[in-house]
């Protein structure tokens, strides 16, 4: 049985993706399944329970090719993956035998609503958690729409016995809010002639909608009414699952709840109808940006920007509840490390999930001694400071959110807290294990704060070498590149090397001489009277001038006027090279420029490209009292005849408009750990 052992963790300033969205890796394989042509799935989610999903279809002969399969299973298997799958133009035929959903209500649920109309006899079955889960709620409907479907009891509990056979549409009032629900009578309402209308009293996430509209299916919403017009087939697209913002939560709520903490979440699902949580954060006082870089058709994806603080007490309740319910176990969390007291209401579903979840986490947070109170809807929890380990091992119940919400709360628990049966996070999160040991090491940029506010470098991987390893920073001016070169040289225990720093030194000697720097013909004449020596001192490197150190000039008006045009002058360029890669064989580097990453080392695998909008670097640039036009810099550095500014072929590009230093070094280390620099 697999256990989670977690500590107190320190802030941490994280860049992180999470697995794609588990809600729409189930629906892509079913609407993909029933499509006409072949579709591509990239980031799919490689969870247990979306690869039930995935098996269901292939036992009812849909092709889904996937790369490397045999990686999908057993420690290092991938969180996210990317299928093809040859629809099957609506005729599914029968499987061999009954069909496994695991642990996966989603399967089971939707699945109906496709069999029902199928012309052969299916058997639904799953494990013993999801034996328990009544079915009742999908059976309703569905008989109503002509359908044979029998469960087990008065509940309707599985295994499910279905004999497919012609269905008729109707019109539908969903009397508890059920995203499932409305799922599976949408896709029943696929095979149905005529026009299947489902009313929802509270608006549920509109997953299902969204992945009709891009595989081609028409419907439109008027008012509470979700109308769908029978015997449409979808037709085959390429699709890419964002990341999943109900695994992101756990990390949210880690951040906001810890001041001193900045995180970033990159490429995940910013839905409406799925964002929920980050409005609760908001009203509880936690720092919250969430910026959308694409939409639809399909799924608008973004990035989210938080920052920690100390947490207040809310309430969470009425409508907003569909729209949290699968993050109410972390925000349970949240509300016990809040001052106050937090109420959760009209939240009866959380009693039939995988498991009794308001029970589970009264249960969990008692352990750990926080006072709750349960109601039949919620319960109401007294935030504190501080959580303690339990003295015994707290259970998941087969759980995968309670394990993953108990786990967060261990981060901030005084001890040790264990977290036992932890491997049902696989249903859901492949890959939460290793992440949260980043947060136990204090993240993806620092290892711990200390009490003096200081830093502990990342570590390099043992086996790297002293000398000519190089981390290559390009970007135009006032991108943010020196004050992120800088700190990563830091963290990393890197020399940290400006090359501007040499053209810098080099205008000074030209003015110094009173040349003019765009007299090229003056330049290049003057360059065999200058002795120019780089080293190193201190972590950093350094240039002199005919033995002169020119650092206390080199950010002068006038050298910062003169230092584009003598750094256009070939001649320059050409015996500044080999000094600049003289670096590398004095230490290892983090050299920042605008040719480190396609001239200087071009060969290096870490290379990265910091940039920002025009706008925020004119800022930039007259916070730091220069008067210069930054569109004039970038003209001059882009058009010069050697080595012009430009993206380094195979470079990582990081926009830091709306970053601090600390989330760009972040996310430059966490590509450098993707690449084994760095553990």
């Amino acid at each position: 049985m697999a256990e989670f052992r977690v500590r107190p963790a320190h802030p941490v300033v994280c860049s992180i993706t999470v697995p794609g969205d588990k809600s729409i890796s189930h629906r892509s394989v079913m609407i993909a399944s029933l499509a006409d042509g072949v579709s591509t799935i990239d980031g799919f989610l490689a969870s247990e329970d979306c690869l039930s999903t995935m098996k269901a279809f292939r036992s009812m002969g849909v092709r889904i090719d996937i790369p490397d399969e045999a990686s999908l299973h057993g420690p290092g298997a991938p969180g996210v993956i990317k299928i093809t799958i040859h629809g099957a133009s609506g005729g599914l035929t029968a499987p061999a035998g009954p069909l496994d959903c695991g642990n996966s209500g989603t399967t089971m649920r939707l699945m109906s609503g496709i069999l029902a109309a199928q012309p052969f006899h299916t058997e639904l079955f799953g494990d013993a958690s999801l034996s328990k889960r009544p079915m009742k709620r999908v059976i309703a409907p569905l008989t109503a729409m002509g359908a044979r479907i029998s469960g087990q009891g008065d509940e309707g509990r599985p295994p499910l016995a279905i004999d497919g056979q012609a269905l008729h549409p109707i019109r539908y009032r969903l009397p508890v809010a059920s995203a499932q629900v409305k799922s599976a009578v949408l896709l029943a309402g696929l095979f149905c002639e005529g026009e299947t209308v489902v009313t929802e009293p509270v608006a549920t996430r509109d997953h299902t909608e969204r992945m009709f509209q891009a595989f081609g299916i028409q419907l439109r919403r008027e008012g509470d009414d979700i109308l769908l017009a029978g015997g449409q087939r979808p037709v085959a697209r390429d699709f890419t699952v964002p990341g999943d913002i109900s695994s992101a939560a756990f990390w949210l709520v880690a951040a906001a709840a810890q001041p001193g903490s900045e995180l970033e979440v990159r490429n995940v699902g910013l839905n409406p109808t799925r964002t929920g949580i980050l409005k609760v954060l908001t009203r509880m006082g936690a720092r919250v940006e969430e910026i959308v870089e694409t939409e639809g058709p399909g799924e608008p994806a973004g990035r989210l920007l938080i920052k920690g603080t100390r947490l207040q007490a809310t309430v969470i309740g009425g409508a907003e509840i569909p729209n949290v319910i699968d993050e109410l176990p972390i925000l349970a969390v949240a509300a016990a490390l809040a001052e106050g007291t937090t109420i959760i209401r009209d939240a009866h579903e959380l009693r039939v999930k995988e498991t009794d979840r308001i029970a589970a986490m009264a249960g969990t947070l008692r352990a750990m001694g926080v006072t709750v109170r349960e109601f039949d809807d919620g319960m109401e929890i007294d935030g504190q400071a501080r959580l303690q380990a339990p003295l015994e091992p707290l259970p998941t119940f087969g759980d995968h959110r309670i394990a993953m919400a108990g786990a967060i709360a261990g981060l901030f628990a005084e001890g040790e807290t264990v977290i036992a049966g932890a491997e049902c996070v696989d249903t859901s999160y492949p890959g939460f294990a290793g992440e949260l040991a980043r947060w136990q090491r204090g993240g993806a940029a620092n290892a711990a704060t200390l009490a003096d506010g200081s830093v502990l470098p990342v570590v390099v991987k043992p086996g790297q070498p002293t000398t000519g390893v190089v981390v290559a920073i390009d970007g135009p001016a006032a991108s943010g590149k020196s004050s992120v070169a800088r700190e990563l040289a830091r963290q990393l225990g890197f020399v940290h090397v400006n090359s501007g720093a040499i053209y810098r030194a080099v205008t000074w000697a030209v003015l110094a001489a009173d040349i003019d720097p765009v007299d090229q013909a003056a330049v290049v004449a003057a360059l065999p009277q200058l002795q120019i020596a780089c080293g190193v001192r201190d972590g950093a490197g350094t240039v002199t001038i005919n033995g002169h150190d020119p650092s206390e000039y080199l950010n002068n008006s006038e050298v910062n006027a003169a230092v584009s045009a003598v750094a256009r002058v070939p001649e320059v360029r050409a015996a500044l090279f080999p000094l600049q890669q003289g670096y590398a064989a004095m230490a290892n580097l983090v050299m920042e420029g605008r040719d480190i990453g396609s001239t200087i080392f071009p060969s290096t695998p870490y290379k990265y490209y910091v940039d920002a909008s025009p706008e925020v670097r004119a800022q930039r640039r007259a916070a730091q009292g220069f008067a210069d036009s930054v569109a004039a810099r970038d003209l001059q550095d882009s058009t010069r005849e050697v080595a012009p500014l430009r993206l380094a072929e195979g470079a990582v590009l990081i926009d830091s408009s709306d970053l601090t230093v600390a989330m760009v070094v972040a996310r430059i280390v966490d590509d450098l750990r993707c690449k084994g620099l760095v553990g």
